[in-house]
């Protein structure tokens, strides 16, 4: 029988996971408009902070499928 993944560890994981695609999502569109109005500075901010939200994102999902095998 497989074990059903519902206590608060999973629960956490999946909301912050959650959490993290949306900001992406929206962080992509914030670095849409660094690079339209050629800001080079926020550009490379906006680049570095979604590249690390992209590593924590991953390691939330690996973490996740990990948890529900």
């Amino acid at each position: 029988m497989t074990k059903l993944c519902l206590d608060d560890n999973c629960y956490n994981l999946s909301k912050q996971l959650t959490k993290k695609l949306e900001f992406l999502s929206h962080a992509k569109g914030y670095l849409d408009d660094a690079t339209k109005c050629d800001s080079e500075g926020s550009e490379r901010i906006w680049k570095t902070i979604i590249a690390d939200e992209e590593k924590h994102a991953e390691l939330l999902r690996k973490q996740l499928s990990t948890e529900m095998k």
